[in-house]
């Protein structure tokens, strides 16, 4: 009966072990392991940190970048391809790309670097990791492929001109909206 009772102990403290071992796992797996975003966040931390879009008429998107990029000391204007960071830069958006030190990259940054394949990407900054850092589209739920390393970044978005005509969310609308409101007033003002 010792022995039964014994056996018996050491079978609920293996079960006890193993459904503890097992529930941790999970855990660290729920909070802790692969990472995902949510794009809703994505468009919030970009929002807050990165340039919305000044509105310009319809087929002089890159003509603007360019010229404000022809007045920086070593800035590109790029032309913008596809879907991943709507609704703020929507395809046709031209961005001006500044280059910068790897150090100053910060979380919620607009960057455009190099992938494996040697396309620009543009994409914001999420985490910063051992390698290099995370980068996300806005669109996207997942980190990309390729980290961004001193080795392949070419700059920070300075600025992105849009199609007076595209078509924004709401949200992201009245956003714009007020940034050019703000822009054009300050245009006028005069300090004395």
């Amino acid at each position: 009966m010792n022995s039964l009772s014994t056996s018996h102990q050491n079978s609920i403290r293996f079960g006890f072990r193993a459904g503890l071992a097992l529930a941790l796992a999970t855990a660290g797996l729920l909070l802790g392991g692969c990472a995902t975003y949510s794009p809703a966040n994505n468009l919030e931390l970009f929002a807050r940190t990165a340039p919305l879009p000044t509105l310009v008429a319809p087929g002089t998107e890159m003509a603007a970048a360019e010229a404000l990029a022809a007045k920086g000391d070593y800035d590109m204007a790029l032309h913008g391809v596809g879907s991943s960071m709507e609704p703020v830069y929507v395809s046709g958006t031209a961005i001006v790309v500044h280059p910068c030190s790897f150090r100053s990259l910060r979380k919620g940054m607009a960057v455009v670097y190099v992938n494996r394949r040697g396309h620009y990407v543009a994409h914001m900054l999420v985490e910063d990791m051992p390698k290099g850092w995370f980068a996300i589209g806005l669109n996207n739920a997942e980190v990309d492929d390729d980290y961004v390393t001193a080795n392949n970044l070419v700059g920070v978005i300075k600025e992105a001109y849009t199609a007076n005509n595209a078509t924004f969310r709401e949200d992201i609308a009245a956003r714009i909206a007020l940034k050019n409101a703000v822009a054009s007033s300050s245009a006028r003002v005069t300090m004395n």
